[in-house]
C-alpha cells in the first residue's frame, strides 16, 4: 500500500513510520518541511520524501491510498499559530488530497484536549459532546470538524491522551525534577490522566486504518488511568531514587508561573510546553477516556506493560545523556 504521512519526523510520526516500514508491502511517503530533521531519522533511506509543508509542497503521488495526518502544533509563540497550522494547514492538506482517486482512508491524529476534561461524567466517551477548554484543544476540535466536512475519503479521528515514550521531549523536565528528588504536584487534588505508550498508539492507529471502520472517532489509551503522583513515584523508583520530596504548588502560584513562562516565550521567541493555555488544562484534575469502543469494535488493546514502557522511555533519555 502507498501511504503518505505528515508530521513524520516528529515524536509520534517517527514511531508511526518505523512501524509502517515493518511491513515490506508498504511504500511510505513523508511530507518533509525540515530536511535536517529527516537526516537524523533511522528510516531516512527507506521512505520517499515529499519536500514542502501543508501549504506548499511537491506534488503528491496520484496513487496514494492511505494518509496519516499528524502535522500540527502543540507549542506556540502566538495563538494565531494554532489557527494557521492546525486549522488552515489541515484545510490546505484536504484540498491537496481531493484529486487522489485511489485514496481509501485518511487518519487524523487529534487529542483528548479536543474533548475537554472530565467534569461530572465518570469517563469520556467518543459520543459525548466536546467541550475543549484550551486554545490547543479548540484548534484540534476545529481540525476534526474540517475532516467531517471536507475529507475526500472515509476518515478516522484518533484522540490521543498523554503520550510518552522514546523521543518525547514534553515529559523530560518532569523526569529531570524527579531525578533531583522532587515530585512536583499542582494543588491538593488527586490528578488522574489517561496515558498511552507511543508504540502502542501507532499500532492502534495502523489497526484502525486497516479496519472497515469509516468516519469514526476513537480513543486509544491504556485501560487504567494513572494518578500523577504515583506516576512520578514510579519514575523515581525506576531511576533508583531512595528519597523524594513532594512540592505542592498552589494553583494561584501555578497560574503566575504560567504567565511568566508565556512572557519569556514571547520575549525570546522560544516555544515551551508550559504557558497559560497548558495551565488551563492542568487545573482540571481528571482527563480520563474510555477505551471500550476500540476494544469492542477492533479487539485492540495496548500490548506493552506500563512499567516496561516507562523503563524503556527512561533508558532512551539516559542513553542520550538527557537524564
Amino acid at each position: 500500500m502507498k501511504i503518505l504521512v505528515t508530521g513524520g519526523t516528529g515524536f509520534i510520526g517517527s514511531h508511526l513510520i518505523s512501524e509502517l516500514l515493518e511491513d515490506n508491502r508498504h511504500q511510505v511517503y513523508a511530507l518533509i518541511r525540515d530536511s535536517a530533521k529527516l537526516k537524523s531519522c533511522a528510516f531516512k533511506d527507506s521512505i520517499t520524501a515529499i519536500h514542502g509543508d501543508l501549504f506548499r509542497s511537491e506534488p503528491f503521488p496520484a496513487d496514494i491510498e492511505l494518509v496519516f495526518h499528524l502535522a500540527a502544533l502543540t507549542k506556540i509563540i502566538s495563538p494565531q499559530e494554532f489557527v494557521h497550522i492546525n486549522h488552515e494547514g489541515t484545510l490546505s492538506l484536504l484540498e491537496k488530497l481531493q484529486p487522489l482517486k485511489n485514496l481509501r482512508k485518511v487518519v487524523l491524529l487529534s487529542s483528548l484536549a479536543a474533548a475537554g476534561p472530565n467534569r461530572e461524567q465518570g469517563v469520556l466517551r467518543e459520543e459525548m459532546p466536546a467541550h475543549p477548554i484550551s486554545l490547543y484543544g479548540k484548534s484540534k476540535l476545529a481540525q476534526e470538524k474540517l475532516f467531517s466536512e471536507h475529507c475526500p475519503a472515509p476518515h478516522i479521528i484518533i484522540r490521543a491522551p498523554i503520550v510518552f515514550g522514546p523521543g518525547d521531549m514534553d515529559m523530560l523536565d518532569a523526569f529531570r525534577m524527579v531525578r533531583k528528588g522532587i515530585i512536583p504536584l499542582l494543588g491538593k487534588k488527586e490528578r488522574r490522566y489517561s496515558v498511552i505508550y507511543v508504540k502502542d498508539l501507532v499500532r492502534g492507529m495502523i489497526a484502525v486504518a486497516a479496519s472497515l471502520c469509516q468516519n469514526e472517532i476513537f480513543y486509544i489509551a491504556n485501560a487504567e488511568p494513572v494518578e500523577w503522583q504515583n506516576f512520578l513515584e514510579e519514575v523515581s523508583r525506576l531511576l533508583g531514587r531512595k528519597k523524594t520530596r513532594k512540592i505542592m504548588i498552589p494553583e494561584i502560584l501555578g497560574r503566575g508561573l504560567a504567565e511568566l513562562s508565556e512572557i519569556r516565550i514571547r520575549a525570546f521567541k522560544r516555544k515551551a510546553i508550559f504557558n497559560r493555555d497548558k495551565f488551563n488544562e492542568m487545573k482540571f484534575p481528571e482527563w480520563v477516556c474510555s477505551t471500550g469502543k476500540i476494544e469492542s469494535l477492533l479487539h485492540f488493546q495496548p500490548q506493552i506493560p506500563f512499567l516496561e514502557a516507562l523503563q524503556e522511555t527512561i533508558r532512551w533519555y539516559q542513553e542520550r545523556n538527557m537524564l
